[in-house]
């Protein structure tokens, strides 16, 4: 057996023929297999390329002795001394380079020497006196696991005279039905005219013939028949005449599993070069690209900059038609509708100047909305497209893609891409501009940073919430008393928030368990005026919601139904986008003061803050197991193994989680 990927090089299996080899071939590793698996004969040796479609000739080797562990393998490759010492270490008979000298005189020798070292007949007995009678023959041949049938050329049409029971089981014929029948009634409407002109060719010339067929069971269900007729001459007659052949023996295997197998992988190799293709096609387009935006990222600092340049990059590259960048606003209509919600356009390349710079999403193509709103890439074909702003038929595309500018929790912006090309920005494309999105995003988080941290003066704003869904307005109706926000921390991927607050003192803060959102609490310090204590809430909203955006919470102060929140910005970070995050998370929000200081120090607690925030959920307790049971103090009262235990964690995790949050709280000391 010869195992190459369709199309391969013919001088591996001329010189077999050649050399008087009766050479099978297989075009892929699934193929190889499962002719190996079918074909009673055997096979003196297999040959195969290590390149093939979906796998290599070492896997296939691997397969191959699960199947056959006595056929010898030759593997014919480049010459490359990794695959080479691989090969010999799995047990690879022979290695043969394409390249090397003599490739066809090597690849006959070889098969030659490894063919005639299995000894595959045996030693010959003698069997005089134990040859079968006439009616022993008759039984093997009626009992055959194949399908057995003889038809008669003297009669019109040659009709079966004789089936076996195989024949009978594997078409769902009963003999007394066919007896009489030309084979043909085993066609139906997917039998292939080739196949069946080379069974009449085989006929006319009395010549044996095979051939793979499809065939119909008395059912209608298909199979696939690897059929084989012979004819069977008159007691000695020489001649090819019809009318001289006494029978036709016709011999049927079912290979309908075979079948599905080497379609199967035939249909895997076709989807496996088409997805290499997909590929090699778009890398071939955005690699550059890719390049050229890396570039970008790296040498502006100014976001405007950055946005023009990338959407000028984009329009530049080939097979891309417009870009844009933009981000959602949202305006009051001021007569009790719904808010009109639009996209302001920051920087944009290849746009018709007659596009306004800030279109309603109602205007724009549902992909821009999906992305809005799920914050994934979205797309649209030109022909799905009726938008009347920004569809792809304003740019002369046939595709467009709208891609989010994400970092964490906090949208930058989206990307708009158009292409011309009709399978251009599919799932495979838009995947890579999802990641290019993401690397454009976490470059803007970084500016946003930096801006952030070295502003010495900071907005501060008043901003009023009537809403009784705000967390701490439900803390307080539930005590029925006014809190004080004094700091928080948040859990891994801040998916749940501990708040500190103040409320007045007698109160039971145990009554906050009651609220959903509440998960647990603690007291922290509890006097006749007033109460500290903390709370772990399910959701850090809307906390987490202003950290994205570079807003700090200075202060809340909360009463059933209202809270007061005192919010500190960057000095050229704009009010409304805040005001806009809280309108979208309650009902009622009004600005109530805003103006500019001088940035003050970090106070204690938001050091506190910072920390806390630095530490694992293990580092934290076993900081604060081993601060409330004395370890730090001298002599201990307690040892780590016992600290442990009520942990439930060994003594070793226990050292290993407070080493870990001492080094954090000492670094952040000396950083301060």
């Amino acid at each position: 057996m010869l195992v190459r990927p369709r199309g391969g090089n013919d001088q591996l299996a001329e010189p077999l023929e050649r050399a008087d080899c009766r050479v099978t071939t297989a075009e892929c590793a699934t193929t190889a297999v499962a002719k190996l698996s079918t074909d009673e004969r055997g096979f003196d040796c297999l040959v195969s390329e290590y390149d093939l479609p979906g796998d290599d000739g070492l896997s296939l080797y691997d397969a191959v002795r699960d199947v056959d562990p006595t056929v010898p393998f030759v593997l014919v490759t480049d010459r490359d001394e990794e695959i080479t010492s691989e090969a010999f270490d799995v047990g690879v008979d022979r290695v043969l380079y394409k390249n090397g000298s003599n490739p066809e005189e090597s690849l006959t020798a070889a098969v030659s020497e490894l063919a005639a070292s299995t000894d595959r007949l045996g030693p010959q007995q003698d069997i005089t006196g134990h040859e079968p009678e006439p009616e022993e023959i008759v039984r093997a041949i009626e009992d055959a696991p194949i399908g057995i049938s003889l038809s008669d050329p003297s009669l019109p049409d040659n009709p079966l005279v004789y089936v076996n029971r195989a024949w009978e089981e594997l078409t769902g014929y009963e003999e007394e039905t066919v007896l009489g029948r030309n084979p043909r009634l085993l066609q139906g409407p997917d039998t292939d005219d080739e196949a069946i002109e080379k069974l009449a060719n085989g006929i006319r010339d009395g010549e044996p013939t095979t051939v793979e067929i499809r065939n119909y069971r008395r059912d209608g269900t298909p199979f696939w028949n690897e059929l084989t007729i012979a004819p069977i001459g008159n007691e000695g007659d020489d001649a090819t005449a019809d009318d001289e052949y006494a029978h036709y023996v016709g011999f049927q295997n079912d290979v309908s599993d075979r079948k599905a197998a080497e379609e199967l992988a035939e249909e895997r190799s076709e989807r496996l070069s088409a997805e290499r293709a997909a590929l090699s096609r778009i890398l071939g387009r955005v690699n550059g690209l890719v390049n050229e935006i890396t570039r970008i990222l790296v040498e502006e600092r100014d976001r405007t900059m950055i946005a023009q340049r990338l959407c000028d990059e984009i329009t530049d590259e080939r097979g891309y038609t417009a870009g844009w960048i933009g981000t959602v606003t949202r305006a009051d209509t001021g007569n009790g509708s719904e808010p009109v919600h639009s996209l302001r356009l920051t920087a944009r390349a290849g746009v018709p100047d007659e596009v306004p710079a800030e279109p309603t999403l109602a205007e724009l193509p549902n992909a821009v909305r999906e992305c809005v709103e799920t914050n994934d890439v979205a797309g649209c074909a030109v022909e799905d497209c009726d938008a009347t702003q920004l569809g792809p038929a304003s740019f002369g595309a046939r595709r467009m893609a709208v891609v989010p500018l994400v970092y964490g929790r906090q949208r930058y912006g989206l990307l708009g891409v158009y292409a011309d090309g009709a399978e251009a920005l599919d799932h495979r494309e838009r995947s890579l501009f999802e990641s290019i999105g993401q690397m454009i995003a976490s470059r803007l988080n970084a500016l946003e940073r930096t801006r952030i941290l070295t502003a010495d003066r900071v907005i501060e704003v008043e901003v009023e919430v009537r809403d009784e869904s705000f967390p701490l307005s439900r803390a307080a109706e539930a005590l029925g008393s006014e809190i004080e926000y004094v700091g928080l921390t948040t859990g891994p991927e801040q998916r749940t928030c501990e708040l500190f607050l103040t409320t007045d003192g007698g109160v039971d803060v145990e009554d906050l368990t009651a609220l959903s959102l509440v998960e647990d609490t603690r007291t922290i310090a509890e006097g006749d005026d007033e109460h500290t204590f903390a709370i772990t809430v399910s959701s850090s909203s809307p906390f987490a919601d202003l950290a994205e955006y570079g807003v700090s919470v200075d202060g809340i102060t909360a009463t059933p139904g209202r809270a007061v929140l005192t919010l500190e910005l960057p000095p050229d970070q704009e009010v409304r986008s805040v005001l806009e995050i809280l309108d979208g998370l309650y009902d009622q929000t009004a600005l109530q003061s805003r103006h500019e200081h001088d940035r003050q120090r970090e106070t204690s607690l938001e050091f506190a803050s910072e920390v806390d925030a630095k530490l694992t959920e293990r580092q934290h307790a076993a900081l604060e197991a081993a601060h409330m049971n004395g370890y730090f103090e001298w002599p201990r009262p307690t040892d780590g193994s016992e600290i442990a235990d009520t942990m439930g964690i060994t003594r070793q995790t226990f050292h290993q989680h407070l080493r870990a949050a001492e080094r954090k709280l000492v670094d952040a000391y000396l950083e301060c």
